[in-house]
């Protein structure tokens, strides 16, 4: 019964099935690691990996996608010390 519950409840929320991870936020994801390994600080960019939660839907994953997409357009308009894999 408790299982019937937490299922109609889901449902009833609009919760949506996850949609895969989007090549800009890998690319993006990979970009800022390197370059925070080389300037040794750690930037938060759990949202965008594979498990993260840009990914348990439609809606965000295209939000997800772009500031991907903005943040790696920022970084090639700021090439100064940008690591080979942003290039």
């Amino acid at each position: 019964m408790r299982w019937f519950i937490l299922i109609s409840w889901a449902a009833s929320e609009g919760c949506t099935l996850p949609v895969e991870p989007r090549a800009a936020c890998g690319d993006y994801v990979a970009c800022v690691q390197a370059q925070d390994a080389a300037e040794g600080v750690t930037t938060d960019v759990d949202r965008y990996l594979a498990e993260g939660e840009c990914w348990g839907g439609a809606e965000i994953a295209d939000l997800c996608e772009r500031s991907c997409e903005n943040g790696l357009a920022w970084l090639h308009e700021h090439p100064d010390g940008l690591p080979e894999v942003c290039r």
